[in-house]
């Protein structure tokens, strides 16, 4: 269900959806890691309301609260072992649960006659989330192998400040940029992992700062054909078990309407320069 209500002075946005949600593994009764069915049933609301107030005609302020569901998917349910190479094995877990957050806002819009600017500060509550972890199985005498499997690490907070902003410098060239800085807390949590044989894990708790920013030019060329050049940056930031490291990555691309803009032409289907480094342990 949605309800939205306009006013002269202010704008009221409230949502409700309800979820009955039944899972059910059907296991291979010889499987020796996960020998029970782990099946879950729940019925959950999940809520979300906007309250926008208009100063006038170019500054809104708004206050925002939802809470979502995000759901392991079949790469991360898997119990079929993958090696990208012999001392590294991948594995998903079918006994995960989804994890649930819960978003607060308040939020501020100026808008002028080619542009605007967005800022918010916001907090979000995540409960049950599941990330991958890494654990030695030392059962091998020749050497060690390193397990990755996802689990369900407890719960973790992000709170942080948005700015987006957008502005037409020509009728044929435009940019917009954002970015997104925030705490990043994790909290301690002890669990057990199943595969290849029942043994213990333990996180600490940490807390980081971290940001990531985001800038897109876009030009019309002749023959209406776009062109837009798009730069990432993530900084580093912590994970369960250490740091994931900063990447950035830089992409181009033209697009041109076809058949009335009715559809639509890319071109290169995806090209990009990625300049990274990822997680230590």
């Amino acid at each position: 269900m949605n309800y939205l209500l306009e006013k002269e002075n202010y704008d009221i946005e409230a949502g409700l959806r309800a979820e009955q949600t039944d899972v059910f593994y059907d296991l291979d009764p010889v499987n020796a890691y996960y020998p029970d069915n782990d099946k879950y049933d729940y019925f959950e609301l999940f809520p979300s309301v906007r309250y926008t107030y208009k100063l006038n005609d170019n500054n809104k302020l708004s206050a925002f609260y939802n809470r979502r569901v995000d759901r392991p998917g079949e790469p991360e349910l898997r119990i079929f072992p993958k090696y990208d190479d012999p001392e590294l094995l991948k594995v998903g877990n079918p006994y995960l649960r989804p994890q649930f957050t819960d978003a607060f806002e308040i939020a501020h819009k100026y808008s002028w006659g080619t542009g605007s600017l967005f800022s918010a500060v916001y907090h979000r509550m995540i409960k049950d989330q599941y990330m991958r972890i890494f654990s030695i199985d030392n059962s091998n005498p020749d050497y060690d192998i390193v397990n990755r499997i996802y689990q369900n690490t407890g719960n973790a907070t992000n709170t942080g400040i948005e700015l987006l902003f957008s502005q037409d410098i020509t009728n044929t060239f435009k940019i917009s940029a954002s970015f997104n800085g925030y705490v990043n807390v994790i909290n301690e949590f002890e669990g057990t992992l199943l595969f290849p044989f029942e043994r213990q894990f333990t996180l600490a708790k940490s807390n980081d700062e971290a940001w990531d920013a985001k800038i897109t030019s876009e030009f019309i060329l002749p023959w209406e054909i776009a062109a837009q050049l798009t730069g990432v940056y993530f900084s580093s930031k912590n994970i369960p078990q250490g740091e994931q490291l900063a990447r950035s990555s830089i992409d181009f691309g033209l697009k041109k309407n076809i058949w009335g803009k009715k559809g639509e032409m890319t071109w290169p289907p995806q090209i990009f320069l990625t300049l990274s480094a990822f997680g230590k342990m």
